[in-house]
């Protein structure tokens, strides 16, 4: 790899990228030479986490209370990423539109022009498909242990990830290859997946008009852009309307 990548990984009050908050963030950090940084931290969301969310990752209320909020961490933390590629399981989904939305809540432009985007969920489809427990369980031969807790989370990710390159031959080697690779011929328009581009048209992958082109559905667009969608995505879409 020619550059850093952080392999992180976000534990939330829910999963709507729009509306929920970070609070825990786990991140490694593994430099060219092969060492590491590691980040563990927990945040807290100021609003209130869900039962049902405290019962996935074990962090309730009482436990972020004294923490410090995303804002004040983020310009720190935004620096602490510069110049690197991004990892995570399932990250293309949801964690990374998650950090976008928590980055330019705090007025932070995320992410800089040229990162790389690895998911190692993705890239596990392309030869198996299962949880990160089962996964972790098939390439390892152990059970995870922690599951759910963020840093926990990470250290299974990044040992998987080595071991798909490690057992896959056909896989890329470097980031920006892998990322093209898991895009396929569908390239990335937004953060949160609800665009692609294909042929030099961009289109809605989800919705209605899934499949069609967003520059053909100028109502629907309208619609997603008064309704509680990803920034990010709104921001693409008003490119592409000319707006």
């Amino acid at each position: 790899m020619q550059k850093p990548i952080v392999f992180f990984d976000l534990e939330t009050t829910g999963v709507n990228t729009s509306s929920d908050r970070i609070v825990q963030i786990g991140a490694i950090k593994r430099l060219a030479d092969g060492t590491e940084e590691v980040k563990n931290v927990l945040i807290n969301p100021t609003i209130p986490i869900p039962e049902g969310a405290t019962m996935v990752h074990g962090i309730s209320n009482e436990d972020v209370q004294d923490k410090p909020k995303f804002v004040q961490v983020a310009k720190s933390f935004a620096s602490w990423l510069a110049g690197c590629d991004l990892a995570g399981y399932n990250s293309d989904n949801f964690d990374v539109p998650m950090l976008i939305e928590e980055f330019s809540r705090a007025g932070i432009e995320f992410p800089e022009e040229g990162t790389n985007f690895i998911d190692v969920l993705k890239m596990e489809r392309m030869v198996n498909s299962h949880t990160l427990e089962n996964t972790y369980k098939r390439y390892t031969g152990e059970e995870l242990k922690g599951a759910h807790d963020a840093l926990a989370d990470v250290r299974a990710t990044l040992e998987i990830f080595n071991r798909q390159l490690e057992k896959n031959e056909e896989l890329p080697k470097d980031a920006a290859a892998i990322d093209a690779y898991c895009q396929g011929d569908n390239k990335r328009v937004d953060y949160a997946g609800k665009l692609y581009q294909k042929d030099g048209g961009i289109y809605w992958r989800f919705g209605k008009h899934k499949g069609k082109l967003v520059s053909e559905t100028a109502s629907y667009a309208k619609w997603v852009l008064d309704s509680d969608f990803p920034s990010e995505t709104k921001k693409q879409i008003r490119l592409i309307l000319g707006k």
